[in-house]
């Protein structure tokens, strides 16, 4: 009888742990997104690297389907767009957009 109970909390214990291990997996999946602050900082370092230190933020575009950030930014007389996944925080494209 007692090695019955002893299995049975073993088992439960374990089938307790599988479920969380379950959960944590599906809910960590869903926090992993970067901000529009954290897109900015991403962009502005692009930027700098592309000898752009000076330019003026025309638009942020947040889209959660498919998780995209867009930024278009005005150089000069030249204004570039950036997408960045939210999931990784990588920029996807840039493009010089023509006036």
């Amino acid at each position: 009888m007692k090695m019955e109970i002893f299995w049975f909390q073993i088992g439960f214990g374990l089938f307790i742990i599988l479920i969380l291990m379950v959960l944590s997996i599906k809910f960590s999946k869903d926090k992993i997104s970067i901000n529009d602050e954290q897109a900015l900082k991403i962009v502005r370092d692009e930027l700098e690297q592309d000898g752009y230190y000076n330019f003026e933020l025309e638009s942020v575009i947040s889209l959660e389907e498919p998780k995209i950030t867009t930024v278009v930014i005005r150089v000069g007389h030249q204004e570039i767009g950036l997408e960045i996944d939210k999931n990784t925080g990588k920029i996807i494209s840039k493009e010089k957009i023509a006036r």
